[in-house]
């Protein structure tokens, strides 16, 4: 089932694709956080059945994404739609990656956002996370070709996250990004540590 991602969820990214030219400096340099930094989690999702699955993640930044970068991808999909979004975006530095089931995916995408509580990152990798054993080698959903993590990290590095597995970014919505979620819910991250 397809969902459109509501405000709550994953909206950040969307806050995230669209940080002013005057806020970078200042969104990229909270006080006591930076890159590298390495954060293990635990997913979990609820089946159709009620059964819930859970596995340790780890997701790893090298560093965040520089300005030009971030233009350019922001660019590509205003200007190219989700296939100029994931053309620009394949091209984007390697900026870390998200470890799940044994499974490197890269991060082609790393923003953080200073927040009240401490922080909150969106990275976004070049393709979809399997996160269902079994899946390690199953092929994305035609157009479902990335994945979104947004994690909410307090001073410590301690928080909690969702994650859509397998999403899709296209123009629209209030700040002129959508997220669309293959799945029914975004899955949660929990007792998310910095280490």
């Amino acid at each position: 089932m397809i969902r459109r991602s509501p405000v709550g969820a994953l909206s950040l990214l969307l806050f995230g694709l669209n940080i002013s030219d005057a806020a970078p400096a200042v969104a990229q340099q909270p006080g006591n956080a930076g890159a590298p930094e390495t954060y293990s989690a635990r997913a979990q999702f609820e089946n159709k059945a009620g059964t819930a699955v859970s596995a340790p993640i780890l997701i790893h930044v090298e560093r965040f994404t520089p300005d030009f970068d971030r233009t350019t991808v922001q660019e590509a999909l205003r200007v190219g739609g989700y296939p100029g979004f994931l053309t620009a975006l394949r091209k984007a530095p390697n900026v870390g990656y998200v470890e799940l089931g044994g499974r490197k995916t890269i991060i082609r995408w790393a923003r953080q956002v200073p927040s009240d509580a401490g922080r909150t990152i969106v990275v976004v990798t070049e393709r979809p996370v399997a996160f269902l054993a079994g899946q390690a080698d199953a092929k994305p959903r035609a157009g479902y070709e990335v994945a979104v993590i947004q994690l909410k990290v307090d001073g410590r590095g301690d928080g909690a996250g969702t994650m859509a597995a397998a999403a899709r970014v296209r123009p629209g919505g209030e700040t002129g990004v959508q997220i669309d979620d293959y799945a029914e819910a975004p899955i949660s991250l929990v007792k998310v540590t910095r280490k």
